[in-house]
């Protein structure tokens, strides 16, 4: 399997972003780069820049940007799918607000961190390496796996149309 290119996003595609470190893919935003920052970031770390921005996409060298066409972030992530083949890739998902890599942490270890029902209720836990965030699989999880299926499904009509 190949892996996806890293991304790096620009001002106007916060939720876009976060949006695809559901889908596990390594993506970098920061609300306060600005366009020196994100491109020497991604020059220096091999990522793709995705923006919106004409005239960032323009200083970029060709091959490591994307103009963003989607006007919101469903026809965005529809589209950057698409056009990378996120849809044939299965990446355990990444910290929604900092990109860290989500790891197992025993139940008895995050007694403290959550709240007393989400403890008693749950089995499994994940924690963020580097913010140290904990997850577990709420009831918001299933209308995300819904969406992020939805977008693969229309994404892999864009790739084949009719």
């Amino acid at each position: 399997m190949r892996l996806p290119p890293r991304f790096a996003c620009d001002v106007m595609l916060g939720r876009t972003a976060r949006w695809l470190r559901l889908l596990g893919i390594d993506t970098f935003y920061d609300n306060g780069a600005d366009d020196a920052d994100l491109k020497k970031l991604c020059l220096g770390e091999n990522r793709v820049l995705l923006t919106k921005d004409v005239e960032l996409h323009g200083l970029m060298p060709a091959g490591t940007s994307r103009l963003v066409n989607g006007v919101h972030p469903r026809q965005q992530l529809e589209e950057l799918v698409a056009a990378y083949g996120l849809d044939r890739t299965m990446l355990p998902p990444r910290c929604s607000l900092c990109n860290g890599e989500l790891s197992p942490i025993e139940k008895d270890k995050v007694r403290d961190l959550v709240p007393p029902y989400v403890f008693c209720t749950q089995n499994a836990f994940q924690r963020c390496g580097r913010c140290a965030k904990i997850y577990w699989s709420g009831t918001h999880l299933r209308p995300i796996a819904r969406k992020i299926g939805e977008i693969r499904k229309a994404a892999t009509r864009r790739e084949r149309p009719g």
